[in-house]
């Protein structure tokens, strides 16, 4: 697992741009894809990598770091590893299991 960087140490926690660029050049992947498979505009991702944006949501950067696989703490300078953290192999639209018993009696015998 990466080294998080102390929050006492670091600078403030904010979008860093420069990743976005380096590592959409990096996978070869165009500013258009990016915004097509983000849902934004091309302006808008060039706007991110100049960092023009000051106030990113954070399903934004979550989305973002989908697309060019790294993870969100990357974008946000809270380590320097650009490798996302191993996912669950659990699926996204897999309900939890429940955590208490049915409560209805029915289809239950009932013990003398």
């Amino acid at each position: 697992m990466p080294k998080r960087k102390s929050l006492t140490n670091a600078s403030p926690i904010a979008f860093r741009g420069n990743r976005l660029r380096s590592l959409r050049h990096l996978r070869q992947i165009s500013a258009d894809k990016v915004a097509h498979q983000t849902d934004l505009t091309t302006h808008h991702i060039y706007r991110l990598e100049r960092n023009e944006r000051p106030n990113v949501w954070g399903t934004t950067i979550a989305k973002l770091a989908l697309v060019l696989g790294t993870s969100t703490d990357y974008l946000l300078g809270l380590t320097d590893d650009p490798t996302p953290p191993p996912r669950s192999r659990q699926s996204r639209s897999a309900k939890p299991a429940p955590t208490e018993e049915p409560t209805s009696d029915e289809g239950v015998e009932s013990v003398p």
